[in-house]
């Protein structure tokens, strides 16, 4: 029906031109002017039929995008939450840090700091960071080192250690300091790992986990490779691709609002994939029991 009221109005309004152009040459009569009138105001209320019928179609899309992303499991727990899910927790309050936190950063001063730790004492690994990539691999051994950009009020301020199963900033006067961009090389045999970045690329690489691990962007790409994991694997980005490749789960949830989900050469006892506005693509993979729904993108398998 929309094509169809389209079409009529292009031809239409192609008819109506053609003839005023016409005029140019001859003099038309009075009974033509008066029907070309009538012509063009049909003309024009076709066109704005069509125009509604876009926006209807429009709202109802966007309607059906934050139904579907409102009911998507929460980020913490990975269990659905209803309104409070994935919307309501990543996008609402996710973006709202993201925009106060990217504020910030325009009184702060940057610098590069390296950190080494012989050997590395804690079981699990959290880290978030506010403004640019984040890079976590996995290594043999028990040594740990990360290479950060460190963003403070006061330039040579912060003191950044291995602590308490992550990287903690404390700084002399007070003042607030926060981690950019960030490359980390710990024990790849951990019991959690969390990660999340909000305005920045995260990668993940050569993990074994046994406890339930996060890794959640806000805007930004996610790539996971040969990670594998015996609890639950929770894969969370409101703006950026998904990809996870080489990898084994018992049991994994990865969702996006806008961006494609794509695993590749991977497996998993249960999986669940979601993305509002994106393709989902799990070809290649050996998925037992998978749950996949997308508004707005196609599905390979």
């Amino acid at each position: 029906m929309l094509k169809f009221l389209i079409k009529i109005s292009f031809l239409t309004a192609l008819v109506v031109g053609i003839v005023l152009m016409l005029q140019h040459v001859g003099q038309l009569t009075p009974q033509t002017v008066t029907m070309l009138k009538y012509v063009g105001l049909g003309a024009l209320g076709l066109m704005a039929l069509g125009i509604v019928s876009v926006t209807i179609l429009g709202l109802t899309a966007i309607v059906m995008g934050l139904s579907f992303a409102k009911s998507a499991a929460g980020f913490g727990s990975g269990k659905a939450r209803g309104a409070g899910g994935f919307i309501g927790e990543t996008v609402g309050g996710a973006i709202r840090g993201a925009l106060s936190g990217l504020g910030e950063l325009k009184s702060l001063s940057s610098r590069q700091v390296e950190l080494n730790m012989a050997d590395y004492n804690s079981d699990s690994f959290t880290i978030k960071t506010l403004s640019g990539d984040l890079e976590v691999i996995g290594q043999e051994g028990r040594s740990a080192k990360a290479e950060l950009e460190i963003f403070e009020k006061v330039a040579g301020d912060t003191e950044a250690v291995f602590e308490d199963g992550g990287i903690k900033l404390t700084t002399k006067s007070g003042k607030k300091s926060v981690i950019g961009s960030a490359k980390v090389w710990l024990p790849a045999k951990l019991a959690r790992l969390s990660a999340e970045s909000v305005n920045g690329d995260v990668t993940i690489s050569d993990f074994a986990t046994e406890g339930a691990s996060f890794v959640k962007g806000v805007n930004g790409d996610i790539s996971i490779e040969r990670l594998k994991n015996s609890a639950e694997v929770t894969v969370k980005t409101v703006s950026g691709d998904v990809e996870i490749k080489e990898s084994q789960f018992n049991s994994l949830n990865t969702q996006s609002v806008s961006g494609d989900l794509r695993i590749k050469d991977s497996a998993a006892d249960i999986a669940v994939m979601k993305t509002v506005s994106g393709d989902i693509d799990y070809s290649g993979s050996d998925i037992k029991n998978p749950t996949v729904k997308t508004v707005s993108g196609e599905v390979t398998k």
